[in-house]
């Protein structure tokens, strides 16, 4: 090779080291302020690292206070109005009432159906399980027809429970309505059965918004869906027993009440919240939820929020960070 040749070889590699000198023969003010930037942009780094974080977890605490505090309000809201209905039942259930005639227990219904209106139909079921009477605001009023409801749960179970919450049905395509029954008191006690119209609960289920996109609904101890916005899910007898915040839920009401925990006298138990904080809706997106547990009908009241809307201010937070570092 000519000396030309190897001269030309060794030329970039010594320009470079040259050009690297030069970089580091930098005055100490230029070595400075490239420290100075560096440590600000460090500063601004951890700090925005530390304020979301900080922002991440207030915002949360913040949604899932919120959420709670609605699914309490909502659980007790439910609780109220099954004592209130349960008291009215009550006057019915004297062992008194059960030797007046038949016209005067008549009598006693109709005055009842005026005074609840959320009743719809009223009878009393002898202690032999025998129907003497029926009345309703929908169909004709039977007297002492004989109708066998020796075997039927809302005799059995109110016997034996000394009230029944029945599950929840839905008649003429939407309207909500639950049997509850209550056992007359003495031996070989009969049975007051109400139908019970639950739109008004539902209303206040229906009427509970977080943020834009956050809403309630309930299950039942089966995890049965009972009350949604969307009433068809609710209509198609959706199962949401496997998503995993009703599951934990789920396993709270199996732990914390035995069965018949719900027949409790008025006022006896308050809802019980609990937070399944992140965790996954019936469409699949990703959600803060908090829920009470109403312990009357043993009905788990859940709020959510997406989690995008629930941690909007944080994540608003860290992009102004980023901002300032780009």
């Amino acid at each position: 090779m000519t000396p030309l040749a190897v001269e030309a070889a060794r030329g970039p590699p010594l320009r470079r080291s040259r050009s690297l000198g030069h970089l580091w023969r930098l005055p100490l003010a230029a070595k400075l302020a490239f420290a100075f930037i560096g440590l600000v942009a460090l500063v601004l780094l951890v700090n925005g690292a530390v304020e979301a974080w900080l922002g991440y977890t207030q915002a949360k605490r913040a949604a899932l206070e919120v959420q709670a505090e609605k699914a309490r309000s909502a659980a007790d809201r439910v609780d109220e109005f099954l004592s209130e209905i349960q008291t009215v039942l009550g006057w019915t259930t004297g062992a008194e009432w059960r030797r007046t005639p038949l016209d005067q227990q008549r009598y006693d219904f109709i005055r009842l159906l005026r005074q609840a209106a959320a009743i719809t139909a009223l009878s009393y079921i002898d202690g032999q399980g025998k129907e003497q009477l029926a009345v309703s605001r929908l169909e004709p009023d039977s007297i002492a027809s004989g109708k066998d409801f020796s075997g039927d749960p809302r005799f059995v179970r109110t016997v034996a429970d000394k009230v029944w919450f029945g599950p929840v049905e839905f008649r003429r395509g939407s309207e909500p309505y639950m049997t509850i029954a209550l056992a007359h008191v003495g031996k070989n006690p009969g049975v007051t059965v109400a139908d019970v119209n639950l739109k008004l609960i539902w209303d206040v289920i229906s009427a509970i918004h977080v943020g834009d996109k956050g809403y309630a609904y309930v299950v039942d101890d089966k995890g049965r869906l009972i009350a949604d916005p969307d009433l068809s899910l609710v209509l198609r007898d959706t199962d949401l027993a496997a998503l995993p915040q009703v599951k934990k839920a789920l396993a709270e009401l199996g732990a914390g009440e035995a069965p018949g925990a719900g027949t409790a006298a008025p006022g006896a138990a308050q809802p019980r919240v609990g937070s399944a904080e992140i965790a996954k809706s019936l469409g699949g997106g990703d959600v803060l939820t908090a829920y009470a547990i109403a312990p009357k009908p043993r009905w788990i009241v859940f709020v959510q929020q997406p989690l995008a809307e629930a941690f909007a201010s944080s994540t608003q937070s860290l992009q102004r960070t980023l901002a300032l570092l780009v």
